[in-house]
């Protein structure tokens, strides 16, 4: 009997579109944005290079949807923490140490991201990185209610604090090894206790109890050492 033809479906396009982006992170990751060529994805995709001009009519076009698409993930991780309601102490412990957790487990995206952002014209960043400054705003909202509350002292500068706050934590994957050092939960609970001992009041750390829901991975600290 004669062999049937095989039928090549077509991907949806958001699948490869998604693909296309995941990539792109890599590859951005390994050989820089200004190194890297649309070719170098393709030929990591395993598809003619004007394939990619359906999804992505530029370099640049790509890296900002690069970009656009860890901010937003970076955005849901925070949003889950304000579902929950909490006070403005606990919120800023569960958004610190879900910071930490978020990157340690995604280091190649955060990586990207923090290095290749600068490469966003000024002309472009309201568009490209408005969900970056909803995220920091975020932060800063969250020190901002836990002043009026009474939780954080008042002579805290809301905004410092949590630029702050991103950054010592966003260093964190310059020398985080997640096959030797502390798991990302671990130090996600550290980073939340010392930004909460630093900032609140001394009645609010009298009184306030850090949140529970981490479970041991919080507590327990197994494999120590840092990169040099």
């Amino acid at each position: 009997a004669a062999l049937e033809p095989i039928v090549r479906r077509r991907r949806p396009r958001k699948e490869r579109r998604a693909e296309i982006l995941g990539v792109a992170t890599r590859v951005f990751y390994e050989k820089g944005y200004e190194v890297a060529s649309l070719q170098d994805i393709a030929d990591e995709m395993g598809i003619k290079k004007a394939s990619l001009y359906y999804y992505f009519p530029s370099k640049e076009e790509l890296l900002y949807a690069v970009l656009e698409r860890i901010i937003k993930r970076g955005m849901e991780n925070v949003n889950a923490v304000i579902a929950q309601g909490c006070d403005p102490l606990t919120r800023l412990w569960r958004l610190v140490a879900r910071h930490n957790h978020y990157l340690g487990h995604n280091l190649v995206a955060t990586a990207v991201f923090l290095h290749e952002r600068k490469r966003v014209p000024l002309a472009e960043r309201s568009r490209v990185l408005k969900n970056d400054y909803g995220y920091q705003s975020v932060f800063i909202d969250t020190i901002r209610d836990g002043i009026e509350k009474g939780q954080i002292r008042p002579s805290v500068d809301p905004k410092l604090a949590a630029l702050s706050v991103l950054g010592s934590a966003n260093w964190v994957y310059t020398w985080y090894n997640p096959d030797h050092d502390l798991e990302p939960d671990y130090i996600g609970a550290q980073f939340a206790t010392m930004t909460v001992s630093s900032l609140a009041s001394a009645e609010a750390l009298r009184n306030w109890k850090s949140p529970e829901e981490a479970g041991p991975s919080f507590r327990a600290a197994s494999k120590i050492g840092v990169r040099a």
